[in-house]
């Protein structure tokens, strides 16, 4: 079976590291962790990098640093991941859930600034399946702060610039099939402001605090910290090895009939952590899933359900729920071989 989504294993000197871990004893938070950090921030241009468990905890940690709590909103996208609206709600704030563009699956600027109400605390841009968000610094400009969730968008830039650089805190995953993983789970808070950095860096550990206020387990290993390490010196290989994917399932689909593909605008140079189809139309995908497990390829919707649909019970945004019934995800990664990409290609002009 062709995976739709896997791990990029990176070995390099992993198993030395491994042992000097253990020589140590140190298993929890310790030099490789600051390491990691420390390369964090000089790969991303940040001053301050926490790393963290996942990057759900990244999120909710961004949240509570902006002061997100009951009684305020945070404004979200629909067509994104679950996390997203966890964390919100962790923070006993209310979600509001919005559209996104017709023309890309990011969050609309539009949408956001008719959203914008006295109580709301903080706006998430998640760059979706490695597009940067094209409305992303005039969401900025609307004065709220913005939390970047880059995720599915390491690497990737806007006129030359990296996401994650926009807003006042930038979270990423490190999660098993994300751009860059650390053992399955992880993730990171990066920030250029130093009393957000304080605040994150309190929380995020409840251990040997004088004063008492609600705080978190969300440290890391030291395991995963140093296979971060690894990953990191591999991003732009990684960024490669997708782009010439996407450049050989581009070149064959760009003339079919009855689908589209999505190509990047010139001020936006993506990382391609998804090739999404989209249909002209309404079909069956569930049938054409089914189809390509048929012939052993894993294909799946690209949001496993659009968070409007599943926190209010109904679609509400347009464009999310256009995307969501006319959009698959076919694997690219850069662990796929070229016999793999050769069998998806021929599965797709054959069935599609």
């Amino acid at each position: 079976m062709i995976q739709h989504s896997k791990p990029t294993v990176v070995k390099g000197n992993l198993i030395k590291i491994v042992k000097d871990i253990l020589s140590t004893h140190q298993f929890s938070e310790g030099k490789y962790t600051f390491l990691f950090e420390k390369e964090i921030c000089r790969v991303f241009k940040a001053k301050y990098a926490v790393v963290v468990s996942s990057g759900t905890a990244a999120l909710h940690l961004a949240l509570l640093s902006l002061d997100v709590k009951e009684n305020t909103e945070v404004i979200i996208p629909a067509f994104c991941c679950q996390a997203v609206l966890n964390a919100v709600l962790y923070c006993g704030a209310k979600p509001v859930i919005v559209d996104v563009n017709p023309d890309e699956f990011n969050i609309s600027y539009e949408e956001v600034k008719k959203n914008i109400t006295k109580n709301t605390k903080a706006i998430i841009i998640p760059h979706m399946f490695g597009y940067p968000a094209k409305d992303t610094q005039k969401i900025v400009k609307l004065g709220i702060p913005v939390v970047e969730d880059t995720a599915q968008s390491v690497g990737a830039k806007i006129n030359g610039r990296l996401v994650g650089s926009f807003g006042k805190l930038n979270v990423v995953s490190f999660y098993a099939t994300k751009m860059l993983t650390t053992f399955g789970e992880g993730g990171a808070v990066l920030t250029n402001d130093e009393k957000l950095y304080k605040k994150i860096l309190d929380l995020k550990s409840y251990d040997k605090k004088e004063k008492f206020c609600l705080r978190f387990n969300y440290k890391i290993t030291e395991i995963q910290s140093a296979m971060g390490l690894l990953q990191l010196k591999n991003l732009e290989t990684f960024i490669m090895k997708r782009k010439k994917i996407y450049e050989i399932y581009k070149n064959r689909f760009k003339n079919c009939k009855f689908i589209r593909i999505f190509e990047p605008k010139d001020n936006i140079y993506p990382v391609y952590y998804r090739f999404i189809i989209q249909f002209e139309k309404e079909v069956d995908l569930d049938k054409i899933i089914k189809k390509f497990k048929d012939y052993k390829i894993e294909v799946a919707r690209p949001v496993f359900i659009p968070l409007d649909k599943y926190y209010y019970g109904k679609f509400v945004c347009k464009n999310s729920e256009r995307f969501y019934k006319t959009t698959i995800s076919i694997p690219i990664y850069p662990e796929l071989s070229e016999k793999g990409v050769q069998k998806i290609l021929n599965v797709v002009i054959r069935e599609l």
